[in-house]
């Protein structure tokens, strides 16, 4: 009788494992983009300052997708990351996202946490990249924010 009481600490233990690899599966199995990011509104009271990002590159000029939509990236020829393809119906391996006139952007994209006192220089800075890796099966993995080099 005495296995039982370990029965749910061992349960729990291979929850939290498995979501921490399910975290950095991303980077393990996953393609590596650069995006060209624009910041703006640099914190939040809760959970310190992070950056808020647009994509100029993530459009959908060539559809006309509104509300939630599905995308896969590819590098462009300037090596920045572009949309590869673009659905209104989920896919495998698509990243999920929404579109608005003819900007594209999803959840895990938006907001990037950095340290404290970094947000204000970022905002200020413009011209940003994000490198992100992206899991086969459509999740996003932001890596680094960084200052872009045009």
């Amino acid at each position: 009788m005495k296995w039982k009481a370990w029965l749910l600490p061992i349960f729990l233990t291979l929850f939290i494992v498995v979501l921490v690899a399910a975290f950095y599966a991303a980077s393990w199995f996953g393609e590596q983009y650069t995006l060209r990011a624009e910041p703006f509104d640099p914190f939040d009271p809760f959970y310190g300052e992070y950056v808020m990002l647009q994509y100029p590159d993530l459009d959908s000029h060539s559809s006309s997708f509104e509300g939630p939509i599905y995308f896969t990236l590819k590098d462009g020829p300037d090596g920045f990351a572009v949309i590869d393809r673009i659905n209104d119906e989920p896919f495998f391996g698509a990243i999920s996202g929404s579109s608005f006139g003819n900007r594209v952007t999803a959840p895990q994209l938006e907001q990037f946490y950095v340290e404290q006192g970094q947000g204000p220089e970022l905002e200020q800075a413009v011209d940003l990249q994000v490198t992100v890796d992206v899991a086969p099966w459509g999740f996003i993995r932001p890596i680094s924010l960084e200052e872009r080099e045009e």
